[in-house]
């Protein structure tokens, strides 16, 4: 777990573990990088890194939760795909170093806990079935997008995603 920070300064130093982390993620792997070298890092102590995170997993999940809960406005509010696929043009930092440590499965599994789906003995309802899989989509077509050196314009992103669901 992490913890949701409210003082402009933890705010600030959460986010400076945040970068440091992709940063290193560039050069490492993330298998490779402990909570110790995070903090070396920064010149932190490591009981600044337990103020904010429980584990260095959870930096990163801190991280893509925050880019999908920024991304999903643009879906959630008003439907701007253009929008959607811009913000993350504007993230491929973040999306290149998923992909480089193997983690962009991450992000699909952060998104699909936030779905809250209802348990299976209360039932879901077929709008939420669809939702899901609207949502499911569009990540999957952003993972490959991303994969292929997003050279698609975000305009021809939205397109083909109204044209695969034939909201155009």
């Amino acid at each position: 777990m992490y913890k949701v920070c409210k003082t402009e300064k933890s705010i600030e130093r959460q986010k400076l573990f945040q970068t440091t982390l992709l940063s290193m993620m560039e050069k490492q792997k993330f298998s490779d990088i402990t909570v110790t070298s995070l903090c070396k890092k920064m010149d932190a102590p490591r009981k600044a890194f337990y103020r904010y995170y429980d584990a260095l997993e959870d930096v990163l999940t801190a991280v893509i939760d925050e880019a999908i809960t920024e991304a999903f406005l643009y879906l959630e509010v008003k439907v701007d795909l253009e929008g959607f696929f811009a913000y993350w043009k504007s993230k491929k930092y973040l999306l290149d170093v998923l992909e480089i440590n193997g983690l962009s499965p991450l992000m699909l599994n952060r998104l699909y806990g936030r779905l809250e789906a209802k348990p299976l003995k209360q039932g879901i309802s077929g709008k939420e079935l669809k939702y899901t899989g609207y949502i499911s989509a569009i990540m999957t077509m952003l993972i490959s997008w991303h994969h292929a050196g997003m050279q698609q314009s975000e305009k021809e992103m939205s397109l083909l995603v109204k044209e695969m669901f034939s909201l155009s």
